[in-house]
């Protein structure tokens, strides 16, 4: 049986994959609306992602004698982040087809190289060491602090998974809110458990 800490983690892997999948063929047929639309949920579930990973899962993996890994997926968080905060704002219109679909295949190959390590790596070897109460628990964790994320990414905001990254999304939460209700998303494949189904 699937850890419910990889389970989880895996529903935004999975989304995001088919999302970037989304976005290829509709790139090929040109409909940049739609493009703009998959992007823009791109961006807000790789933001609601990483954070909500900071928060919860990073913090457990440095206290189960990997912080090294934390530390390195961290580092790539920061890449995806940047990678995404350059997509924010551009467009079809503005950088032409063919930039725009590279600049956003390359933000899509970040995250899906990161999140190959965290599958197939990290995540198993930190599931091997908790009960299976502290992966339910964890896995409660990740979907909180999913809720408490920001929608769009902040890379230059602390990245710590503590106090002061909390004190951050509470304080941006409410501008991205208001940026993201000028914008359109389509709608994820995958979904996550319900509370207290984890």
């Amino acid at each position: 049986m699937t850890s419910p800490v990889i389970r989880e983690v895996k529903v935004d892997h999975d989304n995001f994959r088919d999302l970037l999948e989304r976005f290829k063929d509709a790139a090929s047929r040109k409909e940049s609306g739609l493009m703009h639309d998959i992007v823009n949920t791109m961006i807000r579930e790789a933001s609601v992602h990483s954070d909500a990973e900071e928060m919860s899962i990073y913090k457990t993996l440095a206290e189960n004698g990997m912080a090294d890994a934390a530390e390195h997926d961290k580092a790539e968080h920061n890449d995806v982040k940047q990678a995404m905060y350059s997509i924010d704002s551009e467009s079809v219109d503005r950088v032409g087809h063919d930039k725009y679909v590279s600049m956003v295949t390359r933000a899509g190959d970040l995250f899906l190289k990161h999140a190959d390590e965290e599958e197939n790596d990290q995540l198993v070897k930190l599931v091997a060491k908790l009960s299976d109460d502290d992966q339910v628990k964890l896995a409660r964790q990740f979907l909180d602090a999913r809720k408490m994320a920001t929608t769009r990414p902040h890379p230059m905001a602390p990245q710590s998974g503590g106090a002061m990254q909390k004190t951050a999304e509470v304080m941006s939460k409410p501008l991205d809110q208001a940026h993201q209700a000028m914008r359109k998303f389509v709608d994820l494949k995958y979904q996550h458990s319900e509370p207290g189904q984890a």
